[in-house]
């Protein structure tokens, strides 16, 4: 009967080691992530981003249409918010690295709240609903993908 507690400590003792070790050791960063979770109202989308960079050949630009080489890639939120509400004009500005990205939407580095003819058009930026179904609906159409209205759960969780 002791022996049998022993090798049952024993057992646990190595879990506990193994678990601690694996938990210090720091994973590498990936260049590519696997998967990005997109959600949204049509239902969340797990997005296989490395099989599109990898196994598709789709080059960082194809989506990322204001990448600078060398540099992280800016979240999709940072320009194209759910919606243009409140939140999105008082805390958009965290997510870019300096301010001459201001200048991608504004005419000049804003300084304070802007007057409602210094904003801008904001009907000519697409939310990001609309920025993702036209990036990947096009990409889906021309290259065989699922597009089309009978192909929304296909990409979507239901």
């Amino acid at each position: 009967m002791q022996n049998r507690y022993l090798i049952i400590s024993a057992a646990v003792g190595l879990l506990f080691a193994g678990a601690v070790v694996g938990y210090a050791i720091p994973v590498e960063k990936q260049e590519v992530p696997a998967r990005v979770i997109l959600d949204n109202t049509g239902g969340r989308v797990v997005f296989a981003h490395r099989v599109h960079a990898e196994d598709y050949g789709s080059a960082c630009e194809d989506c990322h249409h204001d990448g600078v080489e060398g540099e992280a890639y800016l979240p999709c939120g940072a320009c194209h918010p759910a919606e243009f509400d409140e939140t999105f004009r008082t805390n958009h500005q965290k997510a870019f690295p300096d301010q001459k990205a201001c200048l991608r939407c504004h005419d000049e580095v804003p300084s304070g709240p802007l007057a409602e003819d210094a904003r801008p058009d904001i009907e000519s930026i697409p939310t990001r609903g609309e920025a993702f179904h036209t990036q990947c609906m096009g990409c889906h159409e021309e290259n065989g993908g699922p597009f089309g209205d009978d192909a929304c759960y296909q990409c979507h969780a239901r």
